[in-house]
C-alpha cells in the first residue's frame, strides 16, 4: 500500500500494517501521528526484512541486527529484533546448538574450531560453551580416528613430503584439532621423524 501526504509520496507499508493502522483513505493525520505512524511503519519494515532472511536459514541475534543496519535505522532495528526474541523467531540457544552440530558433521571440526565460530557468529562465550558441551556429552568422539579420516578423504596426496605435511598439520590445527592428536593421526601415514619436532 502506498501511503500519500497531502498528494504527495511517503512510504509503502504491506495490507496488514495498513488495515491494522486504523487509517482509512482521506483521514487527517497531526505531525505527531504522522511519526508515530512512520515509526511504527520503519519498525514493521525492518521486522518483515528479518522475517525473510529467516525463511532461508536460521540466524543468531547479532548477524540478523547486522543485516537489518544495512538496510534500516538502529531504532528500527531493536523494536524488531526485541519482536522476533519474543516470539522465538531468534533464539541464540536454538541456533548454537544448530550451528555446532552443522560443524561438527558436516565441516569435521574439532571442540575448539566450533566454539570459535560461534563467537565470530556473535554468540557469547556462555552459550556457545554450553552448546559445544552438549554436542560431545553423549560421547566423546574418537578424534584421532576423525583426523585419520580427514586426512584420507581430503590430504592425502599432501603427505607425500615434509612441506606438503606441515600443511596438513596447519589446517588440521586450524579445524580445532589438538597437537597430540593430529601428531598420532598423521604418523600413521608415515614412519619418519618429522612429527616428533611438534
Amino acid at each position: 500500500m502506498h501511503v500519500y501526504i497531502d498528494g504527495e509520496y511517503l512510504l509503502t507499508v504491506d495490507e496488514i500494517f495498513w488495515f491494522s493502522s486504523g487509517y482509512i483513505s482521506g483521514d487527517e493525520i497531526n505531525e505527531e501521528e504522522l511519526t508515530a505512524f512512520e515509526e511504527a511503519a520503519g519498525s514493521r519494515r525492518a521486522f518483515n526484512s528479518a522475517l525473510n532472511s529467516l525463511d532461508y536459514r536460521d540466524h543468531s541475534e547479532r548477524e540478523i541486527r547486522q543485516k537489518l543496519l544495512r538496510k534500516f535505522d538502529s531504532q528500527y532495528v531493536d523494536e524488531a529484533v526485541e519482536k522476533l526474541t519474543e516470539l522465538d523467531l531468534v533464539n541464540d540457544e536454538r541456533y548454537a546448538q544448530m550451528y555446532a552440530r552443522e560443524l561438527f558433521e558436516h565441516k569435521k571440526f574439532g571442540k575448539k574450531r566450533i566454539f570459535s565460530e560461534l563467537r565470530v557468529k556473535g554468540i557469547s562465550a556462555d552459550i556457545a560453551n554450553a552448546a559445544v558441551e552438549e554436542l560431545f556429552e553423549d560421547e566423546e568422539p574418537d578424534n584421532i580416528q576423525r583426523i585419520v579420516d580427514i586426512i584420507g578423504k581430503k590430504y592425502y596426496n599432501r603427505m607425500n613430503d615434509e612441506v606438503g605435511r606441515k600443511k596438513v598439520f596447519s589446517a588440521l590445527l586450524r579445524m580445532g584439532y589438538g597437537f597430540s592428536d593430529i601428531r598420532e593421526a598423521m604418523s600413521e601415514f608415515s614412519d619418519d621423524e618429522f612429527y616428533e619436532e611438534y
